[in-house]
This record gives C-alpha cells, sequence and structure tokens, in this order.
C-alpha cells in the first residue's frame, strides 16, 4: 500500500491539495538531507502528520498558521510500537528511549502498515553494523536502493505505480 497516497486520499474534502503539498515539502526537504521518505501518516483533521524515513520518525504537529512542533526519534531508539484502534481509526504509539510519540485517528489500514514498516526497517538497522553474509549486506543496502528508485522516479524513467512497487518490495511490505 502506497502510505503517501492513501493518507492524501482520506485528508478529507479541501484539505487534499493542502496534505499533497506539506507531504512535498517534507519529501523535498529530507531528498536534501540526503534521506529517503518511505511512509506517511496523518491524523483525520491533519493536525498532526507521521514521517517514516529511512533513518528516523519525524513527528510534526500544526500548531498554528505559522508555528510547527517537530520531533524526529532515531529507528535504533524505538523500544515498541503499539497500535490502539477506535472503531475505523487508530492510535499509533510510538516509544522510544525516554521518549513517546502519539498520533491519533489515523485510518487503521494506514496505520497497521505504518507499524509494519518501521518494524521491518528495524529488523533490517538491527542487524550487524557489520554484514557478514551476502544477505545481511543487501538489507544494508535496501535504503540506497529506495534512494536510487527516488531519483529515477524524479527524472521520469520510473513512473510512480513501479517506483511504489519496487519500494514495497525492497522493504518486504
Amino acid at each position: 500500500m502506497d502510505t503517501i497516497a492513501e493518507t492524501i486520499k482520506f485528508a478529507g474534502f479541501g484539505k487534499k491539495k493542502a496534505m499533497a503539498k506539506q507531504i512535498q515539502m517534507f519529501d523535498d526537504r529530507l531528498t536534501d538531507q540526503g534521506k529517503t521518505l518511505l511512509a506517511v501518516c496523518a491524523s483525520v483533521k491533519g493536525i498532526k502528520q507521521l514521517y517514516v524515513t529511512d533513518q528516523r520518525i519525524l513527528l510534526n504537529e500544526i500548531k498554528g498558521i505559522v508555528s510547527n512542533d517537530e520531533r524526529s526519534i532515531p529507528l535504533a531508539s524505538i523500544s515498541s510500537i503499539n497500535i490502539s484502534n477506535k472503531l475505523v481509526c487508530s492510535s499509533i504509539e510510538i516509544v522510544s528511549t525516554g521518549n513517546k510519540a502519539i498520533i491519533d485517528d489515523v485510518p487503521a489500514h494506514i496505520a497497521l502498515e505504518i507499524k509494519s514498516g518501521i518494524e521491518n526497517l528495524k529488523a533490517m538497522t538491527n542487524t550487524s553494523t557489520a554484514p557478514t553474509s551476502k544477505v545481511e549486506k543487501d538489507m544494508f543496502d535496501v535504503a540506497d536502493e529506495i534512494r536510487e528508485l527516488k531519483d529515477l522516479l524524479d527524472d521520469g524513467i520510473l513512473t510512480q505505480e513501479e517506483f511504489d512497487a519496487k519500494k514495497k518490495q525492497l522493504l518486504g511490505i
């Protein structure tokens, strides 16, 4: 599932363009920093957004017209990811060393996809930093491959669908 497209889809009437613009702005900033945006989710009202990169989780909360609060949680410090279901929406709680981030009112299917994606990323980064086998080395190359695919997408060589399919394949989701 493409969590970015799903998040925009569930942004609600009159908010889809604003959500798409917000996500694109984060993606551009992350690309400039050499990071890859892998997944996104947002509260139904769009006030809180969770961005998953190849290195960390960013929780952005819109506090006003010109004020945002952003928290960054490195993947390595995440100890658990919990989901609480409430009818059709869920809450995602990310617990890390001395920190907790919660985003409420996320569509349940997106919350499950985010949790699965983060767990897969953590599994890849929790392996030895000095890979001893080809399989372990390949896991460390996934983020680089996704970055290369993103460049091909940006250059118009790949379609969005091809990029999304290959990214899912690489992440095992």
